[in-house]
């Protein structure tokens, strides 16, 4: 895939061959969750909200990247989810249950499917197209938002970013922390002022805080760049 193809694609699923190194548990599981959480109005079990939330909240700070997401409160959910999403006959619903359950895969299952973090992005990114699109055999529309999310979350591999340290002010870090906590990207464009201030001027990094065409989600890559989460 050319830097051309990959900043130009609508299709997320034919973006999948590059994916490459920087698509780490943390930066899958958190795509997978966008992909999911940008319809709520489908995530109308509680199965499915209980486990949205508790993998929102654990990969937003992951201490440990790529750690197995094992406990018992999971496990718990994560079978309450499987019983949930084969058992529901609502296309939309049923949709969107089965990309949290690839979302939420643990990775001792993985290892015995022989799966990696790619296949389950395919897995959820289908199921959740499929589902919400009127015209199952047309998921257009659906595919091309999944593609734009997918380089909210890795950016251009064509082009990584590495911040310099004159840009991390404590104003700059202040700002970013917020947004990333608050999930209010609002203030996106009053960061890239404040990188500008600080020296920035890379403008694949201001011109991504500055698009007014960008959906911005956890997982951006500007923002945990910034804070040392990439």
């Amino acid at each position: 895939m050319t830097e051309k193809q990959w900043l130009k694609s609508a299709n997320a699923e034919t973006m999948a061959d590059y994916y490459d190194a920087r698509f780490t548990e943390r930066k899958a599981r958190l795509y997978m969750l966008a992909c999911c959480r940008r319809h709520p109005e489908h995530i109308t079990s509680a199965a499915v909200a209980n486990m949205v939330k508790l993998l929102a909240a654990h990969y937003a700070d992951l201490r440990k990247p790529d750690k197995p997401f094992d406990s018992p409160a999971i496990r718990k959910a994560y079978t309450a989810l499987e019983t949930y999403a084969s058992s529901t006959q609502d296309s939309a619903t049923r949709g969107l249950a089965f990309g949290v359950v690839a979302a939420a895969e643990p990775v001792s299952v993985m290892k015995r499917l022989n799966e990696a973090f790619p296949y389950l992005v395919f897995s959820c990114i289908h199921d959740v197209a499929v589902g919400v699109s009127p015209n199952r055999e047309n998921t257009k529309a659906e595919s091309k938002v999944q593609a734009a999310l997918l380089r909210e979350v890795l950016g251009n591999s064509f082009q990584p970013v590495t911040p310099e340290p004159a840009w991390l002010t404590d104003t700059v870090l202040a700002l970013a922390r917020q947004i990333h906590e608050s999930e209010d990207f609002t203030p996106m464009p009053i960061l890239a002022d404040a990188l500008q201030d600080a020296g920035c001027e890379n403008e694949a990094v201001l011109s991504h805080c500055r698009a007014d065409e960008v959906t911005h989600v956890r997982g951006c890559w500007v923002l945990d760049s910034l804070l040392g989460k990439a």
